[in-house]
């Protein structure tokens, strides 16, 4: 998989707002590593459906259309089990 070269893929505290909001008691603290280790394994996991949606896609794909196949809900739907196993 090619990495995201872009460091606003996913902001920190945006990671760390949605880990806070399921904390049942609001003095609960999250460190800075642990939000950067979710950051990176949320990037990993939406990486990885972009790519095998990607792929479900183009194998659907009618091989008389030059162009690339378009992504859609239904190739997510697709994926998504496994992918959810798999991680």
């Amino acid at each position: 998989m090619a990495e995201t070269k872009n460091p606003d893929f996913l902001k920190v505290k945006c990671v760390e707002k949605l880990l806070k909001s399921k904390f049942k008691n609001s003095n609960t603290k999250i460190s800075n590593d642990a939000v950067k280790l979710t950051s990176e394994v949320l990037k990993v996991f939406i990486t990885e459906c972009a790519a095998r949606s990607a792929i479900q896609a183009k194998s659907e794909a009618s091989e008389e259309i030059p162009l690339p196949p378009e992504v859609d809900n239904q190739h997510l739907e697709k994926i998504l089990p496994q992918l959810l196993l798999d991680f």
